[in-house]
């Protein structure tokens, strides 16, 4: 696929988004991955797939498919044997007592020999098999690079999550704080007789309630956090968002169901279709004849005189009448073909409803974000400013702790809304199979001497 440009107001807004709540939402400092950090993260990605199983079993098929291509090839060249037999007498007996003492010794132990050189002149059926079989090797490396690509989504995304999850977590860590001084403040008021108790008991629900939500949030990161270590293991789980460069995507919804072809699993699809053909060709060469040359010497009694004979020819066969076998093999060849067809239309469908809720999940993204952004803003400074009408007691306690909990949840929104847009940039260009390609070409102008790339 030619990289395509795309206007990148998406990618200003959530820049702005970025720079506008950076301070408040983000622990470390950054919602996003420097660049030192989204290079970091990239050979991470680069060495956890060479070692890991799905990858490794991907390679074994293709050099399965391989070595069997070159078994089917070998039926082209000469193919030479040497047989060879004995046979020991148990018992003779003769009639006539002359042959008794003539034949008797030579056949109660004798060993023959023969070498055989054949080669095959025409033979339609092991030229459609080997075409079959360098479809099928091209399948499996289309689904070789369809595995890789989805393990280095299943990376890119559980850093997703890890981030995200880290994030909110921190949050929900701060509004513990805020509801512990609340409360605190409560308490005071209480024994002052200022409030009723009622109030307090009201602060410390909440207060639990918030604690429940950071144990839940604990867990997904722990979930989360688990995920990533198994699939990049010795790497430190993310705790900022990994980025994709606007200029690598495509908004156009017409040219993504085009370059959606570029797909490994409709390539993939396409290539057994094409092997299931060539199969039918196969079972439909079955009903032609085979012609090959032989050449052959036998020997005959090792043991005894050197008595020989060499002799070349060809052979011809064909099978006049097999009971219907070969009619039943040709509609077997054509309802796999037939099947193939089908299973490329499911998968066809499949991809393309992808590709569409991708496209509605990035075409009101920047709607999204700037909503967002605006109920976090709007949150964040009625927060502020409850907080400041709370000391002179001009605002109720139910206000308070409910403007504490919707800028939470406003954070939480914006963070998961975020990671949700980042995620999709992935996932067009998983569907798209630029995935690997993007990673490869972005390392490679951040940071040429770097070295490591994922498997295209």
């Amino acid at each position: 696929m030619n990289i395509l440009s795309r206007p990148v107001l998406l990618y200003f807004a959530l820049l702005g988004f970025h720079h506008a709540v950076n301070a408040e939402l983000a622990p470390n400092g950054s919602l996003i991955m420097d660049e030192q950090e989204q290079i970091s993260f990239v050979l991470a990605l680069s060495d956890a797939i060479q070692d890991h199983p799905i990858a490794l079993e991907a390679y074994s098929l293709v050099a399965e498919s391989q070595a069997m291509l070159d078994a089917i090839r070998s039926n082209q060249k000469p193919q030479i044997k040497l047989q060879t037999n004995t046979r020991n007498s148990l018992e003779q007996r003769f009639e006539n007592p002359l042959s008794a003492l003539t034949e008797s010794s030579r056949d109660k132990h004798r060993s023959d020999g023969s070498l055989i050189i054949q080669q095959s002149i025409f033979d339609q059926s092991i030229k459609k098999k080997i075409a079959k079989q360098e479809k099928i090797k091209q399948a499996d490396l289309s689904g070789k690079q369809q595995k890789i690509t989805e393990l280095t989504l299943q990376m890119a995304l559980s850093c997703q999550n890890t981030a995200v999850f880290h994030m909110i977590g921190k949050l929900i860590e701060d509004s513990i704080k805020s509801h512990h001084e609340i409360s605190e403040r409560i308490r005071m008021r209480v024994e002052s007789g200022r409030a009723v108790s009622a109030e307090l008991s009201r602060a410390n629900a909440r207060l639990a309630e918030a604690e429940a939500k950071a144990m839940a949030m604990d867990l997904n990161l722990r979930t989360a956090t688990a995920e990533f270590n198994q699939l990049l293991p010795g790497s430190s789980p993310c705790k900022k968002l990994f980025p994709i460069d606007p200029d690598y995507l495509v908004t156009d919804r017409e040219t993504l169901l085009i370059e959606m072809q570029n797909n490994f699993s409709l390539q993939q699809a396409d290539n057994l279709i094409a092997a299931a053909e060539h199969e039918l060709a196969r079972a439909k060469a079955g009903l032609m004849p085979k012609i090959s040359a032989e050449l052959r010497g036998d020997r005959y009694d090792l043991s005894g005189d050197r008595n020989y004979d060499i002799y070349a020819g060809v052979n011809f066969d064909f099978d006049l009448y097999t009971g219907g076998r070969k009619s039943s093999m040709i509609r077997v060849a054509k309802e796999q073909m037939n099947a193939a067809v089908f299973r490329k239309d499911i998968l066809v469908k499949k991809l393309t409803a992808q590709v569409e809720a991708n496209i509605a999940e990035l075409d009101n993204s920047e709607a999204r974000i700037k909503a967002f952004t605006s109920a976090y803003g709007a949150y964040t400074e009625s927060k502020d400013k409850l907080r400041l009408q709370f000391e002179s007691a001009n605002v109720s306690l139910l206000e308070l702790l409910q403007a504490e909990r919707d800028h939470l949840e406003s954070a939480e929104l914006l963070l998961m809304n975020h990671k949700s847009i980042l995620s999709a940039h992935l996932k067009q260009l998983f569907l798209l199979g630029q995935l690997n390609n993007y990673f490869n070409a972005w390392t490679t102008s951040h940071s040429p001497d770097q070295g490591g790339s994922l498997e295209q």
